[in-house]
């Protein structure tokens, strides 16, 4: 998936010249661990564990939430999530769980087991569902 360059500059308006307004946003996350390519469509309420291993071009939408689900003190490896992944409104990836490439994971969703690759998993706790047998989901910002 290919960003437009107008999207990439509004991305990094909002990552790197605003990344002091986001802490007043309520918003906590390491901009060192997220890859290039990343797009926060509305980056409010975001939280990301530091752990997590990004791959190219996600999408993360507000209040989204990565992050341990039974260890607080760091000893829990974080996620893993694929390149092209998008993260809905609201949604909440909690532990070690691996979210496969291009897979979406719709708003308000709870994840808690992998996710495959090409998947939409939706509702709490999230389970997933497969869009026709195109493994090419379009994926839009």
């Amino acid at each position: 998936m290919t960003i437009p360059l107008s999207m990439r500059a509004r991305n990094l308006y909002y990552c790197i010249v605003r990344h002091f307004p986001l802490r007043l946003l309520w918003c906590d996350l390491d901009l060192s661990t997220v890859p290039r390519g990343t797009f926060f469509a509305h980056p409010y309420g975001v939280t990301l564990q530091v752990s997590t291993k990004w791959g190219r071009g996600c999408v993360i939408r507000q209040n989204v939430t990565v992050g341990y689900r039974w260890r607080f003190d760091g000893s829990e490896p974080g996620a893993v999530i694929g390149d092209e992944v998008r993260l809905e409104a609201g949604c909440t990836v909690l532990g070690p769980v691996h979210i496969g490439d291009r897979a979406i994971i719709g708003a308000g969703a709870v994840v808690l087991q992998d996710v495959p690759p090409g998947c939409v998993a939706v509702g709490n706790p999230a389970r997933t569902v497969t869009i026709g047998d195109s493994p090419n989901l379009e994926v839009h910002p």
